[in-house]
């Protein structure tokens, strides 16, 4: 058997100095304040004295009462301690999900980039870096953008000449589109966003092209039981358009997807998903799973600002995006928000519409020109 006692701060760091040496099965005898006149060894202010049976011949139980006579009441300015039966450290990590470790460490990436103080830069320097502000880019990006033009040019350098830098440098960070953003027969596309976002106006528009446009035969359906008029919206899609469309069942019918959609491109609907509903988007994230679908686009209004959209995305993580469309382009001048979620989550921008006209879509956005937009001089650049 083996008594010994130990010394610090406080009891927890005491417990701590009993666990780590006789480790969880040591039992607790007592406690005690060391007398502040008298130094310890080991300059605490409260001991603990713990027992171990090391032969392990007997239990705990029986030798704590082997050493009762051992014990002496505390003294009044004692400090009284249960003794409690230690137990090894598990850590708390083990039964969090991965995907909830994702976003926490996308949260703190956020929130360590973020600069202590605002940057301030002099002439033309500041001018670019207040107008990517106004741009709605993250501060973060602003400032790593003006730091890598000032190593590159001269303080003297003019407003247009730190632009045109600026333009490459942000262009230089944006992913590089995929020709799997193509369309052809046999593709199940699947269309996702927040309320209001535009999604099956996005699908008439994109239906309407491919088959007036490229002669591609299309046919829809929707996930959406959620809103009432879901049902009668999408036919009237399809009247208007001459497509075929069915029902999905609320439970998803693989077999009828593949049969249905066999020769033709298919746009699935979703409901709104609210970013803050992770059990409705656990939901369909399952749903998209069996559809195994060609393309997950999200679709955003593009006058959302950045810090939603990003939590957003974090938020649909799970639905396994492919890639992204904004809406509402022509009812805003900050399209920071869409430039600095492409990048800080390597997703294309594939496709954006406005809200002027049904057949308004760009289906190969010039991205150039869309980050020349962010200091409001467009191609003069």
């Amino acid at each position: 058997m083996i008594v010994k006692s130990y010394t610090a701060d406080t009891v927890a760091g005491a417990l701590k100095r009993v666990r780590m040496d006789l480790g969880g099965d040591a039992v607790i005898l007592k406690t005690r304040k060391v007398d502040p006149n008298r130094s310890s060894v080991d300059g605490g202010k409260v001991e603990v004295t713990a027992c171990l049976d090391k032969k392990g011949g007997e239990s705990s139980s029986v030798v704590t009462k082997k050493m009762e006579h051992l014990y002496q009441a505390p003294e009044p300015t004692s400090i009284p301690m249960p003794a409690p039966a230690l137990q090894p450290l598990v850590s708390p990590a083990a039964n969090i999900p991965s995907e909830k470790i994702a976003q926490k460490l996308d949260f703190l990436l956020d929130v360590f980039q973020m600069p202590v103080r605002k940057a301030t830069y002099d002439g033309a320097l500041g001018r670019v870096f207040t107008a990517m502000l106004r741009a709605d880019l993250p501060e973060n990006m602003a400032n790593d953008i003006i730091d890598k033009i000032a190593d590159r040019l001269s303080d003297d350098s003019d407003y247009d000449t730190i632009c045109a830098l600026a333009v490459e440098l942000i262009f230089s960070h944006l992913p590089k589109a995929r020709d799997s953003y193509a369309f052809h027969p046999g593709q199940k596309i699947v269309l996702v966003g927040p309320a209001g976002s535009g999604k099956t106006s996005l699908m008439g528009r994109l239906t309407g092209y491919l088959v007036s446009q490229r002669h591609l035969p299309v046919s829809l359906t929707s996930l959406d039981q959620m809103k009432i008029s879901a049902p009668e919206e999408l036919q009237t899609y399809a009247d208007i358009l001459d497509v075929d469309r069915f029902e999905m069942p609320r439970e998803i019918d693989r077999s009828l997807l593949d049969r249905e959609g066999r020769d033709k491109i298919t746009f699935i609907d979703t409901p709104a998903l609210n970013p803050n509903d992770k059990t409705n988007i656990a939901i369909y994230a399952e749903k998209l799973a069996r559809i195994e679908a060609s393309r997950v686009i999200g679709v955003f209004p593009a006058w959302c600002r950045t810090s939603d959209l990003f939590d957003m995305l974090r938020a649909y993580r799970p639905l396994g995006l492919t890639e992204m469309a904004f809406t509402m382009t022509d009812q805003t001048n900050r399209l920071g928000g869409l430039i600095s979620t492409s990048i800080q989550y390597g997703l294309t921008v594939s496709m954006l519409g406005n809200g002027r006209r049904a057949g308004d879509i760009d289906l190969i956005p010039d991205h150039r020109h869309l980050i020349q937009s962010l200091f409001g001089i467009g191609e003069e650049v």
